[in-house]
């Protein structure tokens, strides 16, 4: 009986982390669909597993909202405000816009509902 149950449970929790990086996913598409300069030709390549960091602080997150590639992304980004005691939620994407690919970092808020901030690679 306890091996069914921790069938179950087992099977519950790849079921919602599945759930989380499809929310995840959505959230980062919508993001590049309304930011970038020419959305029209963005093909999305790859996901990478998403996972999380309380290594973030109000610093860093202004310098990397400052360092985004201005020649890519519209330059009124509007960007979540972090709850500064909650971790955030790391997704890492290739894309190709305009036939040239790109390798950005997204950091999303812990609900996975909206950007804080990203990084060019």
């Amino acid at each position: 009986m306890k091996t069914r149950h921790a069938l179950i449970m087992s099977a519950g929790l790849l079921f919602a982390s599945c759930g989380q990086q499809h929310q995840a996913e959505s959230v980062v598409k919508e993001f590049l669909e309304e930011n970038l300069k020419d959305a029209s030709t963005l093909s999305i390549t790859e996901y990478g597993e998403i996972d999380s960091t309380r290594y973030l602080n109000d610093s860093i997150i202004n310098k990397l909202r400052k360092s985004v590639n201005n020649a890519l992304y519209k330059g009124d980004i509007k960007f979540s405000q972090p709850d500064a005691k909650s971790k955030l939620i790391i997704l890492r994407v290739k894309y190709n816009v305009n036939e040239k690919e790109y390798h950005d970092t997204y950091y999303l808020n812990n609900e996975m509902t909206e950007v804080v901030t990203l990084k060019n690679n």
